[in-house]
């Protein structure tokens, strides 16, 4: 959830009361569970491996969320299959790149060597893992490689993150089959990627609230207010703009539009200056 500051009492909802909210869907995800949120440029983190639905501090992280003025907030609740399990749930996972703080988690399964030989090893070497003692640690997790590919592509497109996700998801997707849902934020955008498992986003606006929230499945028992996403969208959250959604995110162009179009004027021009010339030049020979 983004917004300027979320609403105390749809918090709770989501994340405790709701048929679906996180705490009741840690019953079937039950390795555990990670909260992240933001009211400063640095996350406070807040994780356990019991399940949240029967963990008492999961109650007590969302009571610490709620009352703390944040404006981004992360969940997840993991039922593992990939790398250790029976630690505290490492979702989401938090790197310092950039300058920033980036919370990302992973709703899927990705082949741990494709990721290795995307990433790497001079990268992977730059940054070790949280989970394991080295990246051949069986106990790594693939959702922690995922980022840091995807994080690998944003720094090498100079920080731009939807040419980095567009890169990345690009290049896993064209090489493994598996689910690659997530959802990654800076502390000032959230973003949700779907491709593989089920994603729905909401954004509400009335006279007391105004945020933005990003959901494997909706917290209520009906979908009213939640719109689905299909596989390749991207959404983008922020905290004071309506969410926008890139169609297909590995189509989007290297170069905006307008450089394209500045680019097709300079060529053309170019073009023109160089056929006067040679007609100049073929008057004079006459």
């Amino acid at each position: 959830m983004i917004g300027n500051t979320l609403p105390e009492e749809t918090v709770y909802d989501h994340l405790i009361n709701l048929p679906y909210s996180l705490k009741n869907l840690g019953a079937a995800n039950d390795d555990g569970w990670g909260l992240a949120y933001y009211n400063s440029t640095e996350p406070r983190v807040l994780r356990s491996a019991l399940p949240a639905y029967t963990d008492p501090d999961f109650n007590l992280a969302v009571q610490e969320l709620s009352s703390n003025n944040a404006h981004v907030a992360v969940g997840h609740v993991r039922l593992a299959a990939s790398g250790a399990s029976g630690i505290p749930n490492p979702h989401p996972f938090i790197r310092f790149k950039g300058g920033k703080w980036w919370a990302f988690g992973h709703n899927g399964v990705l082949s741990k060597e494709t990721l290795i030989t995307l990433v790497g090893q001079e990268y992977l070497a730059q940054n070790p893992p949280t989970v394991g003692s080295n990246w051949s640690d069986p106990n790594v997790v693939d959702s922690e490689l995922y980022l840091l590919y995807i994080l690998k592509c944003v720094e090498e497109n100079g920080w731009n993150v939807t040419a980095g996700i567009a890169r990345a998801v690009g290049d896993i997707s064209s090489v493994d089959s598996g689910a690659m849902n997530f959802f990654l934020t800076d502390g000032e955008t959230l973003w949700g990627f779907c491709l593989g498992n089920t994603l729905y986003y909401e954004y509400t606006v009335n006279s007391q609230e105004r945020y933005s929230a990003l959901a494997s499945q909706p917290p209520t028992n009906t979908q009213d207010g939640w719109i689905a996403l299909r596989d390749y969208n991207l959404v983008i959250l922020t905290r004071n703009s309506p969410p926008v959604v890139i169609e297909d995110v590995i189509a989007v162009p290297e170069f905006p539009s307008s450089t394209v179009i500045v680019v097709a004027m300079l060529l053309t021009l170019l073009i023109l200056v160089v056929h006067r010339k040679k007609s100049q030049t073929q008057q004079k020979s006459e």
